[in-house]
């Protein structure tokens, strides 16, 4: 007998995550506790793994473990990125389920950034402390939070007596995180793709149908170093590189009119500016031995592409708009920003249709269980990329907590977002998959 996600089956999903409430935190808080930062080309993944495998093994599931460069003819993959190690940094796939509906993929990664300075935190990275009302520790939102949503709501709805007629897919998968993104390619390339994908990343339960791309660049300034007591002979490497900060504050407010109606992105979303590029997170500029102008200044930053857009027409637009709003100075126009595109995974902006029938059951659910479900765009890239890309399993992203928080010091997980999480993914796989008792 059939059930969808209203009623009954919400009903006792619900009461089944209140009773399991505590097994479900307390998974999330092992995942956390258990230090899986990446570090390229390599990462810290395979004891969190085992940790994974050994709960989908409990569950009585088939499961799958492999380090993703052991996938057949995967380096000659057109998405695949060469020069990272996977040693001791395998993929866990679990399967549920039949064959006669549709197949669903929820996918999350265990890699996570690092920790940082530990005195910035007010409790251990790693404690996974419960206070507040939340979970706190590296990983606890972005997105070891998600990982335990999907495999505990596949524990509650086997532990309700449900069985789907189609099947459901659980990807705990390695190096996300800092652009690899090779552990879901891999999972793709292994055929364990579906219908749709889910990709459990922070977006305080909301429902993202698109992805931003972009490009990280390096900025160069080079000045004309002098004596400090003779400054005015000089040029400040550091005084130019603010032209480039202008070039870029400039550049958003191009990309403002043009990218207005963007949906999930433009005037109407929730974002100050559709497509950033004023994102400088580092600044290097003179010698602290030496008391003179700096000689060169050098600027990270990143330059947003959203859904839709060419890559290579995007930036190299951008590139040329910077070097000739630079060029109006005239020291810059003599010697120029040395502008270049940072070795990595060229990241593309991508996106469903908001019609999918996987973004209907996820909103359906997240009603039933009282939380907004708004659809909006995700501000980052994330690996529905390579689903949308690479793969013909359409992926939108949905999880619990706030991607704000994430790669910051004390990033943390609210408990009543991680149950709600598993309610609304049970609920999803009951109704996409279609949920037999």
């Amino acid at each position: 007998m059939s059930a969808g996600p209203a009623g009954d089956v919400g009903a006792r999903l619900r009461d089944r995550v209140e009773r399991d409430a505590e097994e479900i935190v307390a998974f999330a808080q092992e995942l956390v506790r258990v230090p899986s930062e990446t570090h390229p080309p390599g990462g810290d993944e395979g004891p969190v793994q085992r940790v994974v495998a050994a709960k989908l093994e409990e569950l009585g599931l088939d499961v799958d473990v492999f380090e993703p460069w052991d996938v057949d003819g995967i380096e000659a993959h057109e998405g695949w990125w060469p020069g990272l190690d996977y040693t001791d940094r395998p993929n866990v796939v679990a399967t549920w389920g039949g064959e006669a509906g549709r197949r669903l993929v929820l996918n999350g990664h265990v890699d996570v950034v690092p920790a940082g300075p530990r005195e910035r935190w007010t409790s251990d990275p790693y404690s996974a402390e419960l206070r507040e009302g939340a979970i706190w520790g590296r990983g606890s939102a972005d997105m070891k939070g998600g990982v335990a949503a999907m495999v505990m709501a596949v524990a509650t709805l086997r532990r309700c007596g449900f069985e789907p007629a189609g099947s459901v897919v659980l990807e705990s998968v390695v190096n996300e995180e800092l652009g690899g993104y090779n552990g879901t390619l891999a999972c793709c390339a292994k055929g364990y793709g579906g219908d749709a994908a889910i990709v459990l990343e922070p977006t305080e339960l909301n429902i993202a149908p698109a992805s931003k791309g972009g490009q990280v660049y390096r900025a160069v300034v080079r000045g004309d170093s002098t004596h400090s007591a003779f400054w005015w002979r000089g040029t400040s490497a550091l005084d130019k590189a603010l032209m480039v900060k202008e070039a870029l504050v400039a550049w958003e407010r191009t990309r403002a009119r043009e990218c207005a109606e963007v949906l999930f992105f433009g005037q109407d979303s929730e974002y100050p500016m559709p497509a950033y590029a004023d994102t400088i997170w580092s600044l290097r500029a003179g010698d602290p031995e030496v008391m003179a102008h700096p000689e060169a200044a050098e600027l990270l930053f990143w330059v947003d592409l959203l859904p839709g857009e060419s890559r290579e027409a995007v930036l190299e637009r951008f590139e040329r708009f910077l070097r000739s709003y630079t060029a109006t100075d005239p020291y810059l126009a003599v010697n120029p920003v040395e502008l270049s595109r940072e070795t990595m995974r060229p990241f593309i902006g991508n996106a469903i249709d908001p019609d999918h029938p996987i973004v209907a059951c996820l909103a359906a659910a997240a009603r039933e269980t009282g939380a907004a479900g708004r659809l909006v765009g995700m501000p980052g890239a994330c690996d529905a990329m390579i689903f949308n890309l690479y793969s013909d399993t359409p992926a939108v992203v949905f999880g619990p907590g706030d991607l704000a928080l994430a790669h910051a010091p004390d990033e943390h997980l609210p408990v009543d977002e991680l149950l709600r999480a598993v309610e609304i993914i049970g609920m999803t796989i009951a109704e996409f998959c279609g949920a037999f008792r």
